[in-house]
């Protein structure tokens, strides 16, 4: 048996202990994003009562420089973690870098983050495929967007649903490795779309720390209002891009 049959049977096997332990994944998945989730509200709690006056937001800015190498990589980790475990709201942690870092170095983490997390899921997934997709997404996940298999116009289509507020990010991250896009084209057009959000929630955070409470309030309207028109209009987006693929397709036989 050569090399690359040595490698196969190796992926294969490791294919099918990921495929036979899915409950015990999805058990640690929903341990650690209770985890992150309560380090978060830890960490939060005394930010709030930090940010309401002008000397604690003074008295932040002052922890986060003493401690920025620190700092810097538990955000990193967060963020990572929010994509790889799809149940963390990634808005949370991207106010929290705002908060933390302004808004030049807190959208630099959050993207650097989001990036970081998406190449450890596409490289998992592309090598071992199916079984790790099925440990974190549900079957309902899966046959929502089953119909990205079909190659035409992938890329634009992919990038169209990253832009619509309410659409699973980080379920489309899992999913995308199981098509034919390019992983070089797919952390392009993700990070574009995943931009306007994430700038959004970190300007928000920003403006908190700064003190700012009433450009805080208009962003967080803008973002209350977009979210409520995806999480209405989300599934009939998604459901006009299958059926536009759908007829295309037939189209072209």
């Amino acid at each position: 048996m050569n090399k690359e049959e040595n490698r196969t049977a190796r992926t294969e096997r490791i294919k099918e202990k990921i495929r036979s332990k899915k409950g015990l994944i999805k058990v640690i998945s929903i341990v650690l994003f209770i985890v992150v989730m309560t380090v978060v509200t830890i960490v939060c709690i005394p930010l709030v009562k930090m940010l309401s006056t002008e000397e604690g937001r003074a008295g932040l800015e002052t922890l986060v420089d003493n401690n920025l190498v620190l700092g810097v990589a538990v955000y990193l980790l967060l963020q990572i973690m929010q994509v790889v475990i799809a149940l963390i709201p990634g808005g949370v942690i991207q106010i929290l870098g705002g908060v933390l870092f302004g808004k030049f170095w807190g959208t630099v983490l959050c993207i650097l983050g989001l990036l970081l997390g998406e190449i450890v899921v596409f490289s998992v997934v592309r090598k071992f495929g199916m079984p790790v997709v099925e440990a974190f997404i549900d079957g309902k996940g899966l046959r929502k967007f089953e119909f990205l298999n079909d190659s035409k116009k992938l890329e634009m289509t992919i990038f169209i649903l990253f832009l619509i507020p309410g659409v699973p990010k980080d379920v489309l991250t899992y999913i995308a490795p199981l098509t034919k896009i390019k992983p070089g084209s797919f952390y392009i057009l993700s990070m574009i779309s995943r931009f306007p959000a994430a700038i959004l929630s970190i300007v928000f955070g920003a403006n908190l720390s700064e003190g700012n409470i009433l450009s805080a309030l208009v962003i967080f309207l803008i973002v209350a209002v977009i979210g409520v028109l995806g999480i209405l209009y989300k599934d009939k987006a998604v459901e006009l891009l299958k059926h536009k693929k759908e007829a295309n397709h037939t189209d072209s036989q």
